[in-house]
């Protein structure tokens, strides 16, 4: 019973840290493409300035353009149902008033459900874990008639029940003020796109002529859909 107390409090102590760890990696970049992307037209692929194709995601729903290669600019190409091509730049420039294009360079916003599972999944870990340490030092003291065995298990059970259900709640908790949290940054995203940007060097979106795209770019992105 020892070594089961002694795992089990190993288990309680190292389940919340595996669970946090996570792959440190580069944060993605994301614009904001309204009144840039025309009407009809989808993103189809995304060059960097290294001439590297960046993996990407489309948000059609506020129109957010998730780049997952970070760069110092990107070209996208664009396609329409009739094929036909469009070619948009996304990255800094100099913007001289509100009546140039200046669409913000954005970071992501966390995930209200991802956050929220997280939450619920470490308080659960720790509940389970606690359930067993408990179970593991009652059952210690069995004299052998199985008693405290019983008595350990029921135990354990409530404990672990009782710390779930409070997990489940402060993951709800955590996920409703990360949805909040959100809507909130929105808002104040949609106010600074309606402002306008000082005289300095902005982060844009504008389409370009593919006249104005080097070569290397196009043929790059021209190949990625095919064409």
């Amino acid at each position: 019973m020892k070594h089961l107390t002694r795992l089990a409090l190993v288990a309680l102590f190292i389940a919340p840290f595996s669970l946090s760890a996570e792959r440190s990696i580069m944060d993605p970049v994301v614009y904001d493409l309204r009144g840039a992307l025309a009407e009809g037209y989808e993103v189809a692929a995304v060059v960097t300035d290294a001439g590297e194709l960046s993996e990407f995601t489309f948000d059609t729903a506020n129109s957010y353009l998730t780049l997952l290669k970070p760069a110092t600019f990107y070209y996208a190409l664009c396609v329409d149902t009739a094929g036909q091509l469009a070619y948009l730049y996304m990255g800094p420039k100099e913007v001289g008033g509100s009546s140039d294009p200046y669409i913000q360079e954005l970071t992501p916003l966390p995930s209200a459900t991802a956050q929220g599972a997280k939450t619920a999944g470490k308080g659960y870990l720790i509940s389970l874990g606690s359930g067993v340490v408990v179970f593991a030092a009652i059952a210690a003291l069995d004299q052998g008639d199985g008693f405290a065995v019983l008595l350990g298990v029921l135990t354990g059970l409530l404990v672990a029940s009782v710390g779930a259900a409070i997990s489940l709640a402060a993951g709800l908790i955590k996920g409703t003020k990360v949805a909040l949290d959100n809507r909130a940054e929105i808002q104040q995203r949609e106010a600074r796109r309606n402002s306008s940007p000082p005289s300095n060097t902005q982060f844009v979106v504008e389409p370009v002529d593919e006249r104005l795209v080097p070569a290397e770019f196009t043929t790059a992105l021209k190949q990625a859909i095919g064409r």
